[in-house]
């Protein structure tokens, strides 16, 4: 099981193929860096960039191929689900209604603009069991997929 786990790693990293932050890299389209720019003003948090090739689970002939992932303080952005869905809309993206999947604590949805389309979820470190416990949940993790 421990081999899995293992080749599922560098898999995954071997599928890597640029990394870079949210400041503006000429690797990268330019439609990318200022969606990682957006990214990290709305979230207050450092954004990671790289290129992907991951398959998109509704739609087998779709593959996205950059990756804006980090991770933010819920006590700076209380909301990160709804500052996400604010920032695409005011950018003019169009939801995508049929991407929309959510559970305690986490949500993925997606947008699409003209012949861009990303795939965004968001996950906190919060489990059905905070209010019994007293837990309040502190920090949240974003991947956008595009």
């Amino acid at each position: 099981m421990k081999r899995i786990g293992v080749l599922l790693f560098f898999l995954a990293l071997s599928l890597i193929q640029q990394n870079g932050n949210a400041e503006s890299n000429p690797e990268f389209p330019q439609w990318i860096n200022a969606l990682g720019a957006d990214t990290m003003k709305t979230l207050q948090t450092k954004v990671s960039v790289s290129s992907v090739k991951l398959p998109d689970a509704l739609e087998e002939e779709r593959l996205f191929t950059f990756c804006l992932k980090g991770h933010g303080s819920l006590k700076n952005i209380p909301d990160p689900f709804k500052a996400l869905e604010r920032m695409f809309f005011k950018n003019n993206w169009k939801y995508v209604p049929r991407y929309q999947a959510d559970g305690h604590g986490r949500s993925s949805f997606a947008y699409e603009k003209e012949n861009h389309f990303c795939n965004i979820q968001v996950n906190t470190d919060s489990s059905c069991d905070d209010e019994e416990t007293g837990y309040v949940p502190s920090q949240f993790w974003f991947e956008i997929n595009c």
